[in-house]
């Protein structure tokens, strides 16, 4: 059995400002996927599907973007 007054280890090697740029990037994201599809709405008349779509692969590639990032923190230890 462990001890219950023993504390895990603390990840010294991540900083705030990583896991602040780590949120700026998964905002970037979604921005820059709206805006392509706002783009491509404007280009091929596909309005509102390019900026949905946009929108909706952004928020993923994101999730999946700021999970990873988030999993390499962990494995720094």
């Amino acid at each position: 059995m462990s001890d219950p007054d023993q504390k895990p280890p603390e990840n010294k090697d991540v900083s705030p400002w990583q896991l602040a740029s780590v949120g700026t990037e998964f905002a970037f994201i979604i921005i820059a996927s709206v805006f392509i599809g706002r783009y491509l709405d404007g280009r091929f008349g596909w309005s509102p599907f390019g900026i949905l779509f946009g929108a909706v692969f952004g928020f993923g590639y994101g999730i999946y973007y700021l999970l990873t990032r988030v999993s390499q923190f962990d494995k720094k230890e």
